[in-house]
């Protein structure tokens, strides 16, 4: 082992030779699997265009504080199987950051392991598929994990596991920014944009989260969608100015948000709309708050809402702010304002965080009947998702195995099933390693609208540290998935 780690520190020795010496002629600097790992001492700087590739399986492994500096763009081309990693030297101590300086150019992460660093785009679009960031170090506010500045931010199916130090994805000055389908979890200010129009915030999971999970700043026309937000500090949704200015024509559709300081703020002379959310065991569900130096206040319409467990109040604003709710339901106080409900919301089983509505839940058809009808053609309900009155409707069991997600593969410890659906068969979860053996698992049920997930815990015992397949089976249809065991690769 000792000797073939020599060996690739040779091989990265001379391909660092040629790239600064014949730097003229090159169109790319290529990472590879064959040649991994390479140990990265010093900073790397391509002061060109050249294009920096990482195939499939490459893994870096960077000392503290070196980084990688390029004009190009750079590429890492991953497979689910077959990840591009970069780690740390010393684990916990960070290694720096990619800073890339391309304008106009875009650069692609595709199925990435991205460990104690950070990634810095200055005009240089960026887009992420299946990228997985781990934060140990101490980082501070203004290091987040991702930084895209005056560019398109194209992000989905990723993750930032942190420790609640630094920020998590911070996009500043675009047009275009999409995060869909992510998880985030300890990471401060998970989701942060600063003067960005047209953003879309959608389907993504955010978990103890120390600060705020999403923190919108001089952002106009954004949508934020069908995202779920569990166990905040401060706010789940900071909706405001915190110097750069008010943020307008905001549109916060479907979330759930749960045991939150504050479920959503809207802050120093901004505004939006509520529609169809569910706010759950918040200490306040939403406020809205002036400008301290201008005395502007924020205004909030809120219509077709759940509030349900708040601890102090559901809803607050101070004597410049405004807040018109309708068709919502609390079981707390009556809320003012047109055709509102003070009844009980009538869960399944809030404990458990499934908060789909009973039958006979007085907010099945009880929204604004002038909005767009529920899927089931009913007048639409109260809450973040609907009560479907259409029992002939059958699954696609082949399709829905199709929509499944297990993350974070490769995984360590456990992992989560994502099912993309609003109801389902008994669902049964076997393990095995590959050698066919039988591992014990812990299974916990997490119950959402749009998803159910089922929280993993392998019981490996004499299988520690192992890849392993999970078998699914739904009804009367089966099908295995491979997870990797990220301490191998």
């Amino acid at each position: 082992m000792k000797k073939k780690w020599f060996l690739n520190r040779v091989a990265f020795m001379v391909m660092f030779f040629v790239i600064f010496f014949n730097s003229n002629s090159l169109s790319s600097v290529v990472f590879t699997k064959a040649d991994s790992p390479y140990f990265i001492t010093s900073d790397l700087v391509i002061d060109n265009q050249d294009t920096i590739i990482f195939e499939a399986g490459a893994n870096l492994i960077l000392s503290p504080g070196v980084n990688i500096i390029t004009n190009g763009v750079i590429m890492m081309n991953g497979t689910a199987s077959e990840p591009v990693t970069l780690l740390p030297e010393i684990a916990g101590v960070g290694w720096g950051k990619i800073k890339i300086n391309a304008p106009g150019n875009t650069s692609f992460i595709t199925h990435a392991h991205i460990t104690d660093g950070i990634i810095l785009s200055l005009s240089c679009h960026m887009t992420l598929d299946h990228v997985k960031f781990s934060n140990n170090q101490q980082l501070t506010w203004q290091d987040p994990i991702m930084f895209v500045k005056g560019a398109s931010v194209n992000t989905k199916n990723s993750s930032i596991y942190g420790n609640n130090r630094g920020e998590g994805f911070l996009m500043q000055n675009s047009a275009d920014v999409h995060i869909s389908d992510c998880y985030f979890t300890k990471i401060p200010d998970a989701i942060e944009l600063i003067g960005v129009n047209g953003g879309v915030i959608r389907k993504n999971r955010f978990e103890n989260i120390p600060d705020d999970a999403i923190d919108l700043n001089n952002c106009d026309n954004t949508l934020i969608d069908s995202n779920i937000i569990i166990n905040v500090a401060d706010r789940g949704m900071e909706l405001g100015a915190e110097h750069f200015g008010n943020s307008e024509n905001i549109l916060v559709v479907r979330n759930i948000l749960i045991g939150c300081n504050e479920g959503i703020i809207f802050k120093e002379n901004s505004s939006g709309q509520l529609i169809n959310n569910t706010f759950y065991a918040n200490n306040t569900g939403v406020s809205c708050i002036e400008d301290a130096t201008t005395k502007k206040g924020s205004n909030a319409s809120i219509h077709n809402c759940i509030f349900s467990g708040s601890v102090d109040r559901d809803i607050f604003h101070d004597a410049n702010s405004g807040v018109v709710a309708s068709f919502c339901l609390s079981d707390k106080a009556e809320l003012l304002g047109e055709s509102n409900l003070f009844d009980n919301p009538m869960f399944i089983n809030a404990n458990d965080n499934n908060f789909r509505l009973r039958e006979g839940s007085p907010c099945i058809d009880a929204g604004n009947p002038d909005f767009p009808l529920d899927p089931d053609s009913t007048i639409s309900d109260i809450g973040a998702f609907y009560y479907s009155m259409d029992t002939t409707g059958l699954f696609d069991l082949n399709d829905l195995f199709n929509q499944i997600d297990l993350y974070p593969n490769p995984f360590m410890g456990g992992f989560t099933i994502s099912l993309p659906i609003e109801q389902t068969d008994e669902v049964s979860i076997e393990l095995y390693s590959l050698q066919g053996q039988i591992i014990p698992s812990v299974v916990k049920k997490t119950f959402f609208p749009f998803i159910q997930t089922l929280n993993i815990q392998p019981t490996q015992g004499a299988f520690p540290d192992t890849n392993i397949v999970c078998k699914i089976t739904i009804g009367n249809l089966s099908k295995s998935y491979v997870l990797l065991h990220s301490s191998l690769y």
